[in-house]
C-alpha cells in the first residue's frame, strides 16, 4: 500500500473516531480491523496515536486560523483531513511539510470538492507561514553577536 492510500485510511479513521465521539488510542486498532488492505497499518497507526496524544494542541492550531469560524462549523472530513496534516508536518519529520500540503489538498478534492480543496490549502499555508516564523524567531535568538 502506498503513503497516499495510508493518509486516507488515517483520515477516515479520524473521521469515524470524531463522528463517534471516541478519540482513544484503544479505539485505533477497532477501526484499523475495517481495512484489510492496510499493509502500512504502522504507519497509520502511528499517525492516528500521535494525533490522538497531541489533540487538544491541533486543534487549538486549527482553531487559530478560523476567522470567525468555530471548529464545530468545518465539514468533519475536512477537518479530519487537516488533522492528519497537522500530525504528520509537526511529528513525523521525514515527511516535507509540502508533500503533507499536497496529499491534504488532493484528499480534499477527492473525497469533498474543490472548494474543499482551497479551505484546506488556506489552513495549511497559514500554518506552514506561522511554523517557518515561529523557528526564524527561535534562530534569530540563537545567532552569535560579533
Amino acid at each position: 500500500m502506498n503513503r497516499v492510500r495510508s493518509r486516507e485510511i488515517a483520515m477516515e479513521i479520524l473521521y469515524q473516531m470524531d463522528i463517534h465521539k471516541c478519540i482513544s488510542a484503544s479505539e485505533v486498532s477497532r477501526f484499523l480491523d475495517y481495512y484489510e488492505e492496510a499493509s502500512d497499518e504502522t504507519y497509520i497507526r502511528e499517525l492516528v496515536e500521535l494525533f490522538v496524544i497531541n489533540q487538544p494542541l491541533i486543534d487549538e492550531r486549527i482553531m487559530g486560523y478560523l476567522k470567525g469560524w468555530k471548529l464545530e462549523r468545518i465539514g468533519r472530513i475536512d477537518l479530519a483531513i487537516i488533522r492528519v496534516a497537522i500530525t504528520e508536518i509537526l511529528w513525523i519529520p521525514s515527511i516535507p511539510a509540502k508533500v503533507s500540503i499536497n496529499e491534504a489538498i488532493n484528499m480534499g478534492k477527492k473525497f469533498v470538492d474543490d472548494k474543499s480543496g482551497k479551505f484546506i490549502n488556506g489552513i495549511l499555508s497559514h500554518f506552514i507561514d506561522e511554523e517557518r516564523q515561529v523557528e526564524n524567531d527561535a534562530s534569530d535568538k540563537h545567532e552569535v553577536v560579533k
